[in-house]
């Protein structure tokens, strides 16, 4: 009769490991969470951003949340504020060469996104930002492994 119970439990506790490895686990937004990680555009509004090797529209977050990255054909710089589970990048600058198709496209969306207060979730491997006109969806892509 024991052993059934040892075996009920371990039947429980297995089973409760799974589904908490497949349920997704959300990561809480902080300074902690997102300083020093790089993040790569993955999507806009549901659609992949399909960019040339090393070209791929990015967002690094350094210390002091201090932010830069590519917007599609421009660097852009400014810093990171959190309010809760929002997040915008303020005292945003970037260069100002003209962009071709579909990279203007990418830029508009990612400063729009950035640049103004945005729902933000996160993971282990995912930053996504909801604004008021885009949907980003960004990879974890950190320079070391």
């Amino acid at each position: 009769m024991r052993g059934n119970y040892l075996s009920l439990i371990g039947i429980t506790a297995l089973l409760s490991a799974c589904a908490s490895a497949s349920a997704p686990s959300g990561t809480p937004l902080t300074a902690q969470s997102l300083q020093h990680h790089h993040w790569v555009l993955e999507q806009i509004d549901g659609q992949p951003v399909v960019a040339e090797p090393g070209r791929q529209p990015d967002l690094e977050i350094g210390e002091q949340l201090r932010a830069n990255g590519n917007a599609g054909c421009n660097r852009f710089m400014g810093q990171v504020e959190i309010q809760g589970q929002q997040l915008r990048i303020s005292k945003m600058a970037s260069t100002m060469m003209l962009c071709q198709s579909p990279q203007q496209d990418w830029e508009a969306a990612m400063t729009s996104t950035l640049s103004d207060w945005s729902e933000a979730s996160l993971s282990a491997q995912q930053l996504r930002l909801k604004g008021g006109q885009h949907e980003l969806i960004l990879r974890l892509s950190d320079w070391i492994h």
